[in-house]
């Protein structure tokens, strides 16, 4: 289903759907979830409620020997696919760093808005933060690197929510302007209006934590993936780094450079 002529734009949409530029993104994804069945035998995780919906829950996987901090991953899938389950397999890179790692589900589009999404990372963020003290890392990728951002720019007295303080966010091939998705297949489901999008882009916010924000991408993810990075990092001077290109990475296997990311904000 597409959105209405007036607004979509084939060249744009293209550029906006990665499953369709990475030859293999079915057999990716298919590994991803067999891999993440194969950690949670290993070793199952802790499930935490950040609320009372069905998916406001998040896997918590500990490190042996105690953590050093903690790092809470939200996953991609244009806000209308997938839960934390599927994504348990980047934990185990990350845990031998002494990293705790948080995996959060959320409601998916367009059962929920958009808005509402960002209300739960912000409320899963708030528990997180609470239940496990100490350093923090929000990392995000696609969907989720927008996720991260939103929340890296949350007013937490205004949002009703405890102050969290961040070491640092992380978001890998993520989505900061979300006016160029109007134009593409993904409207239906989003049902964003022009005021909406501007509302809930990162680029128009003011990030509220001085921690830094680093901002990858896969150097081989569409020129419209790496415009988003590049927006992001300048509408963010002194907070959001330079665009890292993430060599050799294109948009479905960039997140396995998580672990070194986050390293570099806890060294």
């Amino acid at each position: 289903m597409t959105p209405p002529q007036d607004l979509f734009d084939a060249a744009t949409n293209d550029e906006y759907m990665p499953s369709r530029r990475v030859p293999d993104a079915e057999a990716i994804v298919a590994a991803w979830e067999r891999d993440s069945a194969a950690v949670r035998e290993v070793s199952a995780p802790v499930e935490l409620a950040y609320g009372a919906g069905e998916h406001e829950r998040l896997d918590v996987f500990e490190p042996e020997g105690g953590a050093r901090a903690t790092l809470m991953f939200i996953h991609g899938g244009y806000w209308q696919a997938f839960y934390k389950e599927t994504f348990s397999y980047l934990a185990p890179p990350v845990l031998e760093a002494g990293i705790r790692v948080a995996v959060m589900s959320y409601d998916l589009t367009p059962a929920v808005t958009l808005a509402q999404i960002v209300a739960q990372a912000r409320r899963a963020t708030a528990c997180v933060a609470t239940q496990s003290p100490g350093p923090l890392i929000v990392a995000g990728h696609s969907a989720g690197g927008h996720l991260a951002a939103m929340i890296h720019a949350t007013d937490w007295a205004a949002q009703g929510l405890p102050e969290v303080k961040l070491t640092g966010s992380i978001g890998i091939s993520g989505l900061y302007d979300l006016g160029p998705l109007r134009r593409t297949e993904l409207q239906p489901a989003l049902q964003l209006s022009e005021e909406e999008a501007h509302a809930l882009s990162p680029v128009f916010l003011r990030p509220t934590s001085a921690a830094p924000f680093l901002v990858a991408v896969g150097a081989d993810e569409s020129d419209s993936f790496v415009w988003q990075s590049r927006q992001l990092a300048g509408a963010w001077p002194g907070v959001a780094s330079q665009v890292r290109l993430l060599p050799g990475r294109h948009h479905f296997d960039a997140p396995e450079d998580l672990p070194k990311l986050a390293l570099e904000l806890l060294d």
